[in-house]
């Protein structure tokens, strides 16, 4: 058996010229031209809008902040309360460790106009002093010693005050003289 060699076959192929493809038209002119014709009037259109809210905006806030100063200018301003000074208080701390001396003037703040406060302040007087020595014996040094406490002190002794008061209330507390030592 012999063995027979394979034969090569051989296809021959007709070359056939490729067909051109056309090029793409791409091109930095185009580009260009695209963008400026496109792009750039977003840009603008964007740029415009931002700057006439921006403008909107401000004159508004403009106009509300002027209202608001006219508003308070206008407004009456209120007349000023009424003093009724108490004499001065000279009590201890409630310290255990270490006692602490308080002297505290208070003045009470209250509407004028109100004659019948007026005269309930002058009779309540004593009573008045004993509420506010009791509210202070009561008080340790850190429980005075910083403004906010001092402020917290004053709410205190107004709700005190105008707890026993029947013809109108004490509006404000003021420190005439505070030392703790």
């Amino acid at each position: 058996m012999g063995e027979r060699e394979p034969e090569e076959i051989q296809v021959e192929t007709e070359e056939q010229p490729q067909e051109e493809q056309p090029k793409p038209s791409f091109s930095i002119g185009k580009l260009i031209e695209w963008l400026l014709s496109n792009l750039i009037p977003v840009i603008i259109a964007v740029v415009i809008s931002t700057i006439i809210a921006f403008v909107l905006v401000r004159t508004n806030i403009a106009k509300k902040q002027e209202e608001i100063y006219k508003t308070i200018q206008l407004a009456p301003k209120p007349a000023p309360l009424t003093i009724f000074p108490l004499e001065d208080f000279r009590v201890n701390s409630a310290d255990i460790d270490e006692p602490h001396f308080i002297r505290v003037k208070i003045s009470l703040g209250y509407d004028g106009s109100n004659k019948k406060l007026a005269g309930e302040l002058a009779a309540r007087t004593t009573q008045i002093r004993d509420l506010i020595l009791r509210i202070l014996n009561s008080k340790e040094k850190q429980d005075i010693d910083e403004e906010i406490e001092k402020e917290r002190l004053k709410d205190e002794i107004k709700k005190a005050i105008n707890n026993i008061l029947g013809n109108g209330e004490v509006q404000d507390i003021y420190y005439d003289e505070f030392v703790i030592s």
